[in-house]
């Protein structure tokens, strides 16, 4: 009978306390850009183009977001890259261990186009748009 009373109030307060990861969108804010270059540790070449991990100034139109993952702790823990290549289908990549990014301002009388930069929580990875 005790064993009872425990799971109950255990199982009470599991289910009434405040869940600690909630999917949350930080900021967002949008930037027009003239190229964007993701550096990541060292992996194998991506075969056929199917993964585009820099967005110079010829492709720089077929992406359409960039976003900062943040871990529980506030840390990067990775970039999502949101974009469609000439072929049409829409592509979704996080690349994790990621060690640094650099976003290329547009200047005048060059091609860029305006992205979309968003500071999101883990949990956000789980929406996709």
């Amino acid at each position: 009978m005790k064993i009872w009373y425990v799971a109950f109030f255990l199982a009470l307060w599991i289910l009434l306390s405040p869940h600690p990861s909630e999917a949350k969108v930080l900021s967002t804010f949008q930037k027009e850009l003239y190229a964007v270059y993701i550096f990541a540790e060292e992996r194998p070449p991506t075969t056929l183009g199917f993964v585009f991990t820099n967005f110079g100034p010829g492709n720089i139109k077929f992406l359409e977001r960039l976003d900062i993952v943040l871990d529980k702790e506030g840390r990067v823990a990775g970039i999502l890259v949101v974009y469609t290549p000439s072929d049409g289908f829409r592509r979704h990549v996080f690349f994790s261990k990621v060690s640094g990014w650099m976003l290329q301002e547009k200047r005048e009388n060059s091609l860029g186009k305006v992205v979309t930069i968003r500071v999101i929580t883990s949990d956000e990875l789980n929406q996709i748009y």
